[in-house]
């Protein structure tokens, strides 16, 4: 995920960069101070409020985080934090798993969309589970 980071630091984004492990943020600050970057790594727990103030960002961006399992509860508190923080038209971009992926279905399921998966817990979403989540926090419009 470094690679992601050093991108968008290197054509000139301030980077904020949030993640639970010690090492990933430790990797990252080394490489972001090595190279000089724009990035400050942060530990955070997801299921809390994000360290930010309100309208703070144009653009908030995360790779696979929602596939984690997640209740449904949380995945709302989720979306409504990155819309809190997000400023009047700012973007979320995020990727996820889903119904179309190859490894749907796979492995046991262990709770409705969500399959263990060698030792590994991973949501699959639909369009329309995307749509509501996206919607009902915040008025998310869902471009694709």
């Amino acid at each position: 995920m470094v690679e992601i980071q050093q991108f968008f630091a290197s054509n000139g984004i301030e980077v904020e960069a949030l993640d639970y492990s010690v090492a990933a943020v430790g990797i990252l600050d080394k490489v972001a101070k090595e190279k000089r970057l724009p990035i400050k790594p942060q530990i955070f727990d997801v299921n809390s409020p994000l360290p930010f103030p309100d309208g703070n960002f144009n653009a908030v961006y995360s790779h696979m985080l929602l596939n984690m399992k997640f209740t449904l509860d949380e995945l709302h508190f989720i979306f409504s934090e990155i819309r809190r923080v997000l400023k009047p038209k700012g973007l979320d971009f995020f990727s996820v798993r889903n119904h179309n992926d190859k490894s749907y279905g796979k492995g046991r399921e262990i709770d409705k969309g969500i399959y263990d998966i060698n030792g590994f817990q991973i949501r699959f979403f639909t369009e329309k589970e995307l749509q509501d989540l996206t919607t009902e926090e915040g008025g998310f419009e869902l471009l694709g």
